[in-house]
């Protein structure tokens, strides 16, 4: 069981950092590591928003050299072209670091990116752009690209099979890396933050934000999870990584901060292809002129995704009909032979990206860090435009901004990026004959070592039941009982997780499997 929140009470810091998501949870790793006294705190849990609703694509970089960016735009903005390298080159440095040093988290797939006879996306085009990006790959994580002739792709690769071949000229073909699941790269960070030195705690919001003397901050934290339950701790430098909250979060501590990020939303929906498509992938530009992706996820795929201005409060946002219907007219435009209807989504869900705020409306995709200075908030920084894959540099950037503000107060410690596997244990049952591959013992460990307080954290966030084609409701009940005793839930508690995770589910990804699969 946890410590109440009164034992953070007047308590210190060189740094709290709101929002558990990748961005946060990596910047207090890295503060740990350097020896500052670090508090994470997080509304939810550790990675339940935007990290949660990734695409999980370990992405290559490819919409820096995106064929439909007009190459005479160089010639007048030779700094974009600048920016552009410079982030392909990040992107495909951190998505070999990544696979190094958490292999298990990840896997590899064959992705395919279309070239019809009557698209303004020639061939040759979409070669110069992958082909600029393997120029920063790396044997670890190879980018293996080579573009080859429609019918020939289509006797090797059953997912070129289903496209319209009659305005398919060729195929780009190269290797993508997936995460496992998003959420749990978020965890291992977080983990490994704690093993770090840093106080961690999910469930505890920051509801009060104020300058004291020495331009050092109070905040006010409230228990999410125990009405009533405040407490008041004190840090020397706030780093704000609340996502598309961050806006929110800055309002707390002055009347009127700047525009920081704005949010755009995305959707997705998951259907069955036929099994010879298994671990095959497709990323191409849609009719609108955004990237469109058809993402292998285990026996299944996922179309999406949509991108609008999202202005609202990311804890509403909502799967809605139209772009359901958008993202089904764009997969059937490239897979005309499947065509997917209503019927054949086994469930959906939308979430929010904070890109950086620019004179833009629809923002930039640009990992920025602001500091907050001018806004009336000394040693105060904001970070926007973080996708995961980028999370460990913007923990780095992160502290070297800090080092410029602040000398750390303790020794440093070694960090680790190596996954967080719970102990081998050959000798646990499944939870589930349909997943072997997560134990028992999986849910025991995670519920005693992985700050678990709910059903939701356990199935979505610290193993992958969440993400299965009946999105855990089978094993729902079956996982809190196995839990039950570590966490303190009585039988009356276990009836409310197992209720709760079946509403969450529905509210959030309208599947098609039924509630009634509870047992």
């Amino acid at each position: 069981m946890r410590a109440p929140l009164s034992s953070l009470e007047q308590r210190s810091y060189d740094a709290i950092v709101i929002g558990g998501g990748a961005a946060g949870a990596s910047s207090a790793q890295h503060l740990a590591s350097q020896g500052y006294s670090t508090l994470l705190v997080d509304q939810g849990d550790f990675a339940s928003g935007t990290s949660s609703r990734s695409s999980r694509l370990l992405y290559c970089g490819l919409a820096y050299f995106s064929p439909d960016y007009e190459l005479w735009r160089f010639a007048y903005r030779p700094r974009d072209l600048l920016t552009r390298v410079r982030m392909a080159k990040l992107a495909m440095e951190c998505r070999t670091q990544l696979m190094r040093t958490m292999p298990k988290r990840l896997n590899k797939h064959t992705f395919f990116f279309p070239v019809y006879r009557d698209s303004k996306y020639l061939g040759w085009k979409v070669d110069l752009g992958y082909k600029a990006l393997g120029l920063f790959g790396s044997r670890d994580a190879p980018l293996n690209y080579r573009r080859i002739p429609a019918e020939a792709a289509a006797d090797q690769f059953g997912l070129i099979r289903l496209m319209d071949r009659s305005r398919l000229e060729s195929v780009g073909v190269f290797t993508e890396y997936q995460f496992n699941w998003a959420e749990r790269i978020c965890v291992d960070t977080v983990l490994d933050a704690e093993r770090c030195g840093a106080t961690v705690r999910n469930y505890t919001k920051a509801v009060k934000l104020e300058r004291m003397p020495g331009s050092s901050w109070q905040v006010t934290l409230e228990d999410t999870q125990m009405t009533g339950s405040t407490a008041q701790v004190r840090g020397g430098i706030l780093i704000n990584a609340a996502g598309p909250w961050a806006d929110q979060v800055n309002a707390q501590a002055v009347r009127s901060p700047r525009k920081r990020l704005v949010g755009i939303k995305g959707v997705n929906i998951m259907v069955k292809l036929p099994d010879g498509c298994r671990g095959l992938g497709m990323e191409t530009i849609s009719s609108i002129g955004q990237p469109f992706y058809c993402m292998p996820w285990g026996k299944y795929h996922f179309f999406g995704p949509t991108e609008t201005v999202f202005d609202g409060n990311p804890e509403d946002v909502r799967v809605l009909p139209e772009e359901v219907a958008f993202i089904l007219n764009e997969a059937n435009t490239v897979f005309p032979s499947l065509a997917l209807s209503q019927k054949d989504i086994i469930y959906s869900w939308s979430g929010v990206r904070p890109r950086t705020a620019s004179t833009g409306h629809e923002g930039v995709k640009s990992l920025t860090i602001h500091d907050m200075s001018d806004d009336g908030m000394p040693n105060a920084l904001t970070v926007t435009g973080t996708p995961i894959m980028l999370h460990r540099h913007a923990g780095r950037a992160v502290v070297s901004k800090v080092k410029q503000m602040r000398r750390p107060s303790q020794q440093g410690r070694t960090l680790s990026y190596g996954a967080k596997l719970p102990p081998d244990n050959q000798n646990s049952l499944p939870i589930s004959y349909d997943y072997p591959e997560v134990k028992v013992a999986d849910l025991r460990h995670a519920a005693a070592h992985e700050h678990v307080e709910t059903l939701v954290d356990l199935l979505f966030r610290r193993v992958s039941l969440g993400w299965a084609g009946d999105m855990g409701l089978s094993s729902a009940r079956a996982a809190a009982e196995a839990i039950a005793d570590i966490v303190g839930w009585d039988d009356e508690r276990v009836t409310a997780e197992v209720l709760g995770y079946a509403r969450f589910v529905q509210e959030h990804f309208n599947p098609a499997q039924p509630a009634s699969a509870l047992g």
